[in-house]
């Protein structure tokens, strides 16, 4: 027996004890599933969470996934809340103002820069850190998806962002003047610290900014050199810098409404089915990012090192910008600054403390595990975001 179908026999156990299915559960209920990706591990990962959920309910439920057809990025949040979908690949980051406290969370990825323990796998540690965050330590993130009509049952988080130039960029003289995409407000800070312009734009539109020299330099992570074909643009690629990630998301986000017509069994089961996405998405955008350096180098295109002077004072920009996140949302979206700062050094720990815990972590399984272990088990699943 491999270990996810150990993962989903001894969750079966759990999630259904005491449960009598009659002949008339034969027939799945759909569950409506809108994730705004054409193709790549989006999809990928959520093939696994459909078929965990059927596994995991014996079958009475089924996940039909929609392909950007039923909702897309911008369109999500609201659809969500209005049962146009009954789960939803939701990214906060497009509703800012809707997910203030979430967001917080997700906006410390730089400190990932300063005491990197867990190379190659930081976004295994960040979802388990935001997992726990958002689940067991913020209620006011909670509130926020309540206010939306939905409840939160899943993370995603990207591998480490690098930059991805036309010009090699491994000195802070390099970085004078450079026009470069950034994909949020820490990336824009950190470009303006070394008199480099920040510049908003559509990751899709990136390759031809790119090719005709609109922008110098993109901030992401290393999947996006396939999924957006940048591979066929980039000249230079210097993975040590600017670091964080992308985490401002509820991979599996589900209609309240929906959720409160399920059992107990049933929100047990959807939260285990929560954390084998969770795991999933992340491990499987790693071992892409993996794969496209590998290709990249292949390619002909350079991999750079930063020198010192420039990876010092990045980091001395990066501890300085962190003590100012709570102040930024506090001011940007008139949350309570002390209550703020206490979240801010909540998730700080476990950024730290997550480093550790994934350190062993080599497969999805595995992961999918701790992340249950560690954070989902903790929850009530019977009043977890009841009514």
């Amino acid at each position: 027996m491999n270990n996810k179908r150990l993962f989903y026999t001894c969750s079966l156990a759990l999630a259904t004890s005491g449960l009598t299915l009659s002949p008339s559960s034969a027939e799945a209920t759909e569950l409506r599933y809108a994730v705004g990706f054409p193709a790549g591990v989006p999809l990928e990962a959520a093939r696994e969470y459909s078929s965990a959920v059927s596994e995991l309910t014996d079958d009475q439920f089924s996940v039909r996934i929609f392909e950007l057809s039923l909702l897309n990025h911008s369109e999500m949040s609201s659809g969500i809340g209005d049962g146009m979908a009954d789960i939803g690949y939701l990214l906060t980051a497009y509703s800012p103002s809707d997910y203030p406290f979430s967001n917080l969370g997700a906006d410390m990825s730089m400190q990932l820069a300063l005491n990197d323990q867990a190379e190659g796998k930081e976004g295994f540690s960040y979802s388990g850190a935001m997992l726990e965050y958002i689940l067991l330590n913020c209620p006011e993130c909670l509130d926020e998806f309540k206010a939306n009509n939905q409840v939160y049952t899943g993370v995603v988080s990207t591998p480490i962002y690098g930059m991805f130039c036309n010009d090699p960029v491994t000195t802070i003289s390099d970085m004078e003047g450079k026009r470069i995409r950034i994909s949020g407000a820490p990336w824009a800070r950190w470009v303006r610290n070394f008199d480099a312009s920040p510049v908003s734009l559509p990751i899709g539109e990136s390759y031809e900014a790119l090719s005709q020299g609109v922008i110098d330099c993109t901030l992401f992570s290393a999947p996006e050199l396939t999924n957006f074909n940048l591979i066929e643009v980039v000249r230079n690629i210097n993975m040590d810098l600017p670091g964080g990630l992308f985490a401002a998301g509820g991979a599996t986000t589900l209609n309240r409404d929906r959720w409160n017509s399920f059992d107990a069994d049933t929100k047990n089961a959807m939260l285990k089915a929560g954390s084998v996405m969770s795991a999933y998405v992340t491990y499987l955008y790693q071992e892409q990012a993996n794969q496209d350096l590998s290709t990249a180098e292949e390619r002909g295109i350079n991999i750079i090192s930063a020198d010192d002077a420039l990876i010092e004072a990045s980091k001395e920009y990066i501890r300085n910008d962190l003590e100012t996140v709570p102040s930024h949302y506090a001011n940007e979206y008139g949350i309570d600054l002390e209550r703020a700062e206490e979240l801010a050094g909540i998730m700080s720990d476990l950024i730290d403390k997550w480093q550790v815990l994934i350190s062993d972590i080599d497969d999805p399984d595995q992961l999918a595990e701790i992340y249950w272990d560690e954070v989902f088990s903790k929850i009530d699943q019977a009043e977890y975001a009841a009514q």
